[in-house]
């Protein structure tokens, strides 16, 4: 009898310390270094942007679950719209700088980085709001 109670002592040991090390070896890897972190690559124009589209998500989520009235969300939603709009327009720009620097020729703008309407091919001015786009180009 002794010998079967040794046993099961052991193999009752043995499974706590199996558990014991699928529970905490997420714990154990990210002090050694065995998940290596992403390096945070993207630009602040994009952190903006995903920040602003992130905001805009959860401003929805608030309305939908009646935390936000629609005067309050229409106005959170004005604000983040503005920056996420902002965050793609110095995008546009920066790419375009790269483009102009390595001496390809520019690439049209897509979106007015005013108030973010499609634009029409080869459009001078913003059919929306009617800014200028050779002053964004330059």
């Amino acid at each position: 009898m002794a010998d079967g109670s040794v046993a099961s002592l052991a193999v009752g040991w043995l499974l706590a310390a199996v558990l014991l090390a699928f529970v905490g070896w997420p714990l154990f890897r990210s002090r050694i270094g065995g998940a290596p972190r992403e390096p945070d690559s993207a630009s602040p124009l994009e952190r903006q942007k995903l920040e602003a589209y992130a905001a805009l998500k959860e401003a929805e989520f608030d309305r939908r679950m009646g935390k936000l009235s629609d005067e309050d969300y229409s106005m959170l939603t004005q604000r983040y719209r503005q920056q996420a709009l902002a965050a793609i327009a110095g995008l546009e720009q920066t790419k375009r700088a790269d483009t102009a620097r390595r001496g390809r020729a520019p690439v049209r703008m897509v979106y007015c980085p005013g108030c973010g309407e499609k634009l029409a091919p080869r459009a001078q001015f913003c059919s929306h709001c009617g800014r200028s786009l050779r002053e964004t180009a330059a």
